[in-house]
């Protein structure tokens, strides 16, 4: 075995989390370069970090590293959303895992279809004839009304004022996932808002707490049917994680990405993404490939093993990057070109090795859900608006805390004769 290349220096001199939060990508970038290696150590949040930029590695990772190592999350994040199957590990993640497993199967979501193509075909009604639209914030409302719907049985039509009430107290809930985990009050200064969060989140359980018993909505009525131990907070825990900001977020980061790169088509290009599911397939492949809407994940080893030749001593973090994973050469060629075809030929066989809803044992349970909404919105889009961005906007990419682009670009939506 091999020592990974790098230096996790001194505790607390040698943190490097401060140039990875500037840019991640460049840090990364930099580090490939200096140590010729996608794969590399460094100290990160104060601790001896490997970096993992190689797609095969962040494939054993995910696979055959899961016996070795636990997610680590929940020293930042558990306060914020308490037990469930993102932030366990173990038996308890294998049990929320079964347990789950039935809301997502072919039965379920076909169940779930009417709901979503109800909210995207009304929305897309609400575009009007002519119309430029703020992408990102759109796809972002749009995305946050499915999942409350969906996951909470909210109807925004009849209770405007309690679904806004809701996504303003997620998105502070949102805000305490991104910030420092230190709950204060201080004089004059206010609450943290990792305090604010915590506040949010009482009042959201509050919410779920009520919303359970109010209505029979496919999936709060189907969840409460799931049998695992600890049932109520299993339940009021995952309606939390599902009516969070973070499905929202990665949903509108994807079809935001999508959609800005289909606005610079011509109209038989966007007409064939309605026609061919195969073809718009692809492209939410090459989408998700070039810009994953997390950068990555984290591990943290439970004991020394061997990770595809390395050595990883016990007790170091991982953060692999599915950014440079999916940019790695050695699986895509021409790795910075957006070219969808690589999907019906060289890489094929390759959509395993993406890795934007994870992969093994713990990868997104909901993914089949999320791939159709995301096929919904960009269908019902398509089939009715031909789309354009506009010009000298400023599309440079932001990646933290999701991928989207710095500035607010607009797109014209020009509806379709005889739509």
């Amino acid at each position: 075995m091999s020592k990974v290349p790098g230096s996790c220096g001194f505790p607390i001199l040698s943190d490097r989390s401060l140039d990875f939060y500037r840019n991640p990508v460049k840090f990364v970038d930099k580090n490939i370069q200096e140590h010729k290696s996608r794969v590399f150590c460094a100290r990160f949040l104060n601790t001896p970090t490997v970096f993992i930029g190689c797609n095969d590695t962040i494939q054993k990772l995910l696979t055959e590293g899961s016996e070795h190592t636990e997610l680590g999350y929940k020293q930042f994040m558990g306060e914020i959303f308490g037990d469930n199957i993102l932030f366990s590990d173990g038996d308890i993640a294998r049990e929320f895992r079964a347990s789950l497993s039935e809301l997502f199967c072919h039965e379920s979501l076909s169940s779930y279809q009417t709901t979503i193509s109800r909210i995207v075909q009304d929305r897309v009604l609400q575009l009007g004839c002519l119309c430029e639209v703020p992408l990102y914030s759109f796809m972002k409302s749009l995305s946050t009304e499915i999942c409350l719907s969906l996951f909470l049985g909210m109807d925004f039509r009849d209770a405007e004022d309690t679904a806004e009430r809701i996504v303003n107290l997620t998105t502070t809930h949102w805000h305490g996932i991104i910030s420092v985990p230190v709950s204060i009050k201080l004089p004059l200064a206010g609450e943290s808002s990792f305090c604010k969060a915590l506040e949010a989140k009482d009042h959201l359980l509050d919410i779920i707490q009520k919303k359970k018993g109010e209505n029979s909505s496919h999936f709060p009525d189907r969840i409460q049917r799931c049998p695992p131990s600890g049932h109520e907070s299993f339940v009021n825990n995952h309606l939390l994680l599902f009516t969070s900001a973070l499905v929202p977020k990665a949903l509108s980061s994807i079809l935001t990405s999508l959609l800005l790169y289909v606005g610079d088509q011509q109209t038989d290009s966007q007409r064939r993404l309605v026609e061919d599911e195969a073809e718009l397939e692809a492209m939410l492949l090459e989408v998700q490939r070039l810009f994953p809407p997390f950068l990555g994940g984290r591990r943290v080893a439970r004991q020394d093993f061997n990770l595809n030749g390395y050595l990883i001593p016990k007790g170091h973090a991982l953060v692999y990057m599915s950014y440079h994973g999916h940019r790695d050469p050695s699986i895509f060629p021409s790795p910075d070109d957006f070219d969808p075809k690589r999907w019906s030929t060289c890489n094929s066989e390759d959509r395993g090795r993406l890795f934007c809803f994870g992969a093994g044992p713990r990868g997104c349970v909901g993914q089949r859900l999320v791939w159709n909404i995301l096929k919904t919105v960009v269908g019902e889009l398509l089939k009715n608006y031909s789309l354009t961005v506009i010009q000298g906007q400023d599309l440079t990419q932001k990646w933290l805390p999701v991928s989207r682009p710095k500035a607010e670009v607009k797109v014209k939506f020009r509806k379709k004769t005889g739509s």
